[in-house]
């Protein structure tokens, strides 16, 4: 039997590829014997004609649904499943429904997918995310003190008052405002204005360390998981499967990660690594709808009109030394996970 992976990198993106669907993957990846290639999640489902194989179909449900349901020629586990309300009608359809009832239960990565599931009959309950079981693999016990903030956010409103503040701000702190200009990975504003980046990252810096501190917010390394440089570097999905891996690596032996991305947060957890889920305030219903069920499992620092506000008692500022020890509740949704991936290669073998 094959085993495959699925990829993201057909799909048209402005933003290039999102690495976090391959550290998704590379969670999978840990329980098949061997993997024999991938199938893109997006385009080729539905019209795969290559020898049977076994797909774990962890991951978020889909950009383009006339590419749905999947081809016969695949075995699926569902575990990790995120329908977006956005494709809610078109994979809700009676032959998807169809389908999913031939593979239920359907292990739901968030309360809405389980929601929406149920109420159309399909047996499901819910997993969590695959990346919770990657310390499978990739736990550390070598730390090496680096301190990560991965796709910050500042959603802050730009007034004139604002614009005043940015300048003070500019004029008392010029030197580490240029130096946190100059990183690559700090992108606060989508589009080529510079004045608007300037404002926004003098702005970050006084928000960001009334509540983490200077020295984290100068010292950490930063880091894009949604990027071109993931398209333009890497040209194959193995490559982005191995700097997925690389990534994975580095945050095992953090010392603290600050992070927006979910496929940030949740290795951390399966990884053991102390880490705060930034949670936008006001985000659009595509991206919220993913978080029920998930949320809970985070030490959450909310920002709201580029206000931070932890949702855990604390004595600002955070630091390295000073942070609430992550939740556990995380433990049993990866153990289960495990043993459904487990049995699912085990009962291949069992058949041969």
């Amino acid at each position: 039997m094959k085993y495959k992976l699925l990829a993201v990198s057909k799909f048209p993106n402005i933003s290039g590829v999102n690495i976090g669907d391959y550290v998704q993957a590379l969670a999978s990846a840990q329980f098949l014997p061997h993997v024999d290639g991938f199938i893109d999640r997006d385009e080729e489902l539905k019209d795969y004609d290559g020898e049977p194989c076994k797909v774990i179909m962890n991951g978020w449900y889909m950009h383009l649904p006339q590419n749905w349901p999947p081809s016969s020629l695949i075995d699926p586990l569902f575990v990790a499943f995120h329908l977006n309300s956005g494709v809610q009608k078109e994979l809700l359809s009676p032959e998807s429904i169809a389908y999913l009832k031939k593979h239920q239960p359907i292990g739901c990565r968030d309360q809405n997918t389980l929601d929406l599931l149920s109420k159309n009959g399909i047996e499901a309950y819910f997993s969590g995310c695959m990346t919770l079981t990657l310390g499978e693999k990739y736990h550390s016990e070598e730390k090496d003190g680096k301190t990560y903030i991965v796709d910050p956010i500042y959603n802050g409103h730009l007034g004139i008052k604002q614009i005043f503040k940015a300048i003070g701000i500019m004029f008392r702190h010029p030197f580490n405002l240029l130096r946190l200009f100059g990183k690559k990975q700090l992108h606060l504003h989508n589009g080529r204005n510079f004045v608007k980046e300037a404002i926004k990252t003098a702005l970050f810096y006084k928000e960001y360390s009334r509540v983490f501190g200077r020295e984290l917010v100068m010292t950490s390394i930063y880091v894009n998981q949604e990027s071109m440089y993931y398209k333009t570097h890497f040209r194959t999905d193995a490559e982005r499967l191995a700097e997925a891996e690389r990534l994975v690596k580095m945050y095992a032996k953090a010392s603290l990660v600050i992070t927006s991305r979910i496929h940030c947060a949740l290795p951390c957890l399966g990884l053991e690594t102390p880490v705060i889920y930034l949670e936008k305030g006001n985000d659009i219903e595509e991206s919220k709808c993913r978080l029920g069920g998930l949320r809970e499992l985070f030490n959450v620092v909310k920002i709201d009109n580029g206000i931070l506000t932890p949702c855990f008692d604390i004595t600002l500022p955070i630091t390295v030394s000073n942070h609430p020890s992550n939740k556990d509740a995380w433990r049993k949704l990866a153990n289960n996970l495990k043993c459904r991936c487990r049995e699912f290669v085990a009962h291949e073998t069992k058949q041969k």
